[in-house]
């Protein structure tokens, strides 16, 4: 639709047309698409996980989806290395507010060197309308903001993951590698 000012899709937008997307590092950067502002978060530093699940830093983000969205899909890129161990396995959980996402639930796991390293893509669509689910994610409205996470763990402590870490890098050690963090809404 045109208000004179302005173009805007939403509720006319055709079936499976993108409404709005967004990507960013996590920089701190705001974000303005057609349903409002956006902060990423800003990640400056390596994390070592361990044996409790913890937020991934750079995966949280508070999300109101515009009219017209049946579908809102969260993607969430970052570097993965070995901590000093030559096996690596890491559990990743994903919420939606306070829910797990069940269906979700991840393992990212490398054997056999001990320069296991690699850039990751996850992803997952969450579907609005019908009846709740908390296990695949649907939610029956979205209208206000509702904030996406993931957590993560090692699987014990003989098998420790770094995230945002290149663990080697032009024939020396590791560097840091800055997450990035986006949305895609789509009608």
């Amino acid at each position: 639709s045109d208000s004179g000012t302005a173009w805007s899709w939403g509720a006319n937008a055709p079936a499976g047309m993108v409404i709005e997307e967004f990507m960013s590092p996590c920089n701190g950067s705001s974000i303005t698409v057609q349903s409002g502002t956006y902060t990423v978060e800003n990640v400056t530093a390596l994390v070592n996980l361990t044996t409790s699940h913890t937020k991934v830093t750079g995966s949280e983000i508070s999300y109101t989806p515009p009219t017209g969205t049946q579908t809102v899909v969260y993607e969430f890129g970052f570097q993965r290395t070995h901590e000093n161990d030559a096996n690596t396995i890491s559990h990743w959980s994903l919420f939606l507010d306070s829910d797990e996402v069940t269906n979700f639930r991840t393992t990212i796991s490398g054997q056999g060197s001990s320069y296991l390293a690699g850039r990751y893509i996850l992803r997952w669509a969450f579907h609005i309308g019908g009846s709740d689910d908390t296990a695949s994610g649907r939610v029956a409205s979205w209208t206000t903001a509702k904030t996406i996470k993931l957590t993560a763990r090692d699987y014990s402590s003989s098998y420790d993951v770094k995230l945002h870490y290149t663990g080697n890098w032009d024939g020396t050690s590791g560097v840091f590698s800055q997450p990035t963090v986006g949305i895609k809404a789509i009608a």
